[in-house]
């Protein structure tokens, strides 16, 4: 080779070092994280809860997952498109609560090391864990402003006499429907 190939590589070779020794700019210092802020939300539950396992879903089928957003999903800063796409992540999974084949119960386990998620806990720290106590302060003086209005929650009871009369009517149109086809063929 000639003294200008070697000068050329030389120099080039000098400022890629330089680019890579350079502090990074302030936009690159930033942490970037594979989760969305609804699903560190959610994922910062398991860190405060300090284990892999959270909630209890009564059924896996599409009305016990609803029921259980209904239920815990406030609680846990869940949503539908939260769980759904972690359970297709693959960071959580939904387990059987007390093992296999013991129980028809169900329970969310995180998929990810708890160190993974322990970096939410302070990002989401309750800020009204205080306020849960009474509705006012200690001294006693006027109430705490009302909280956001939970007219969309509907109780777990309510959902099971719901549930108890649709089957009872549901029981009894097709006993009707049985009497009139015996009626019918006699």
């Amino acid at each position: 080779m000639n003294s200008k190939s070697i000068n050329i590589i030389y120099k080039t070779l000098k400022e890629m070092i330089s680019e890579q020794t350079e502090a990074p700019a302030p936009e690159q210092t930033d942490e970037v994280d594979v989760f969305t802020e609804p699903q560190q939300k959610f994922l910062s539950s398991f860190a405060k809860a300090g284990s892999q396992h959270i909630g209890i879903i009564y059924s896996v089928s599409d009305i016990g997952i609803r029921e259980f957003i209904a239920r815990s999903g406030s609680q846990y800063n869940c949503t539908p498109a939260v769980l759904l796409s972690l359970v297709r992540g693959k960071h959580v999974k939904i387990v059987p609560y007390t093992g296999y084949g013991r129980n028809t119960d169900y329970t969310i386990e995180l998929r990810l090391p708890m160190d993974a998620v322990e970096k939410y806990k302070d990002k989401f720290s309750d800020k009204k864990a205080g306020a849960d106590a009474g509705s006012t302060d200690m001294e006693g003086a006027a109430p705490l402003p009302p909280g956001p209005e939970l007219a969309h929650v509907v109780k777990y009871g309510d959902i099971l006499r719901e549930s108890i009369k649709i089957a009872d009517s549901l029981i009894l149109e097709s006993s009707k429907t049985k009497k009139k086809v015996l009626k019918n063929k006699k």
